[in-house]
């Protein structure tokens, strides 16, 4: 290369990096960002405190990350480019034939003990039954769909942990999902089961609660059936993804269910706002309030429920909110308030712990539950 075109490429590169200053400055925040489905992180407040520690730093390197200019646009590009070059993953996501898969990354240790023990704990402060499920992902389901020597954490390990509990009791439901894998339980787009696979586990959660002859048939689920198509999950934003068929998320409609909020009026379960948006996903209950109540208005329904979940129990709740009176929902993500005391208020006759083993693991808030 002569001196002359380094000059020049050099030229360009620093046109380019102008450009794309100039752009950031301009460029309005966006608070959410609905193809990655997330919050987006906002311009950190400045302090020196926080710029000798390095944490103001690392916010404005986050900040600027996400409000880059046309960022979709790259994240799209990345995986064109990702593609041409035959890789098998792109952000953590491995593209597996037709379907998206999350690479699953061993966990602290430290911190599975304590959720665990979190678990336990949270039978014995309540006294009151208390049933576990731990769910696998895709990954642990489809794990022989993986690139060729893909590093992919064994779920197993965890799902054998959950056996030794001892205070609650642990309703396996993995081989269930394995034994059906070629029907259609986990999104092709998406981390989340779907309602065939959460319909699965909700078998196994009514044989589990000596409730088997009140197990919705497919007959009654095919009456108040509704499909809503073109759904694009997660894994699919994450990934950068193009070119894969979009999901279609199935859910029924049943009568007399309605969900209460604290200082809100009571509505339906489902939230149909979000059928013309790309998070189709958040139609189960709006996404993930910190807490709700589920009311059934059938006579025949009985018994009070506490549900301690992430968001894979979302499509498995309308299942049991048809058996049940009133079903309490708690994410101690979102809700701070002592889990004791609020199954003391709710007068909740059982407990039903729910997670997927990602976020099982890594979540810091199950630790919460010990309270």
């Amino acid at each position: 290369m002569s001196k002359k075109q380094s000059i020049a490429l050099c030229g360009l590169f620093v046109l380019f990096i102008l450009v794309c200053a100039v752009l950031n400055l301009c460029w309005p925040d966006r608070e959410f960002s609905p193809m990655e489905n997330r919050t987006l992180a906002q311009r950190p407040d400045f302090s020196w405190k926080g710029l000798f520690s390095g944490e103001w730093t690392q916010d404005f390197e986050t900040y600027l990350t996400d409000q880059f200019p046309l960022r979709d646009t790259w994240v799209g590009l990345k995986y064109i480019c990702e593609r041409a070059m035959l890789k098998q993953e792109n952000n953590g996501i491995y593209f597996a034939g037709d379907r998206l898969i999350a690479r699953f990354d061993p966990p602290d240790e430290t911190r599975v003990e304590q959720n665990f023990a979190a678990i336990d704990a949270l039978a014995q402060n309540t006294g009151l039954p208390t049933r576990f499920m731990l769910v696998p992902t895709s990954a642990y389901i489809y794990q022989d769909e993986l690139p060729a020597n893909a590093p992919s954490y064994d779920q197993q390990q965890l799902l054998d942990r959950a056996s030794q509990l001892q205070q609650a009791e642990n309703i396996p439901v993995a081989q269930a999902l394995l034994d059906a894998r070629e029907e259609y339980i986990y999104y092709r787009t998406d981390h989340h089961w779907t309602t065939k696979g959460a319909y699965l586990a909700y078998e196994a959660y009514m044989k589990a609660a000596g409730r088997e002859d009140e197990i919705l048939t497919q007959e009654e689920l095919e009456a108040v059936k509704q499909k809503t198509p073109d759904f694009y999950g997660t894994l699919y934003s994450q990934a950068g993804a193009r070119f894969y068929e979009p999901d279609t998320i199935t859910w029924y409609d049943f009568p007399g269910l309605t969900m209460e909020q604290p200082g809100k009026e009571p509505t339906s379960i489902y939230d149909r706002s979000y059928l013309d948006q790309k998070d189709k996903y958040s139609l189960f209950f709006g996404g993930n309030p910190p807490a709700l109540t589920i009311r059934n208005e059938n006579p025949e329904a009985h018994g009070t429920l506490l549900v301690v979940k992430d968001s894979f129990a979302n499509s498995l709740l309308p299942y049991l909110a048809e058996s049940y009176e009133e079903i309490y929902v708690f994410d101690p993500r979102y809700n701070r308030t002592p889990i004791s005391e609020y199954a003391a208020q709710c007068g909740a006759d059982e407990i039903l712990a729910l997670y997927q083993t990602g976020n099982f693991a890594e979540d810091v808030n199950v630790g919460l539950l010990s309270r």
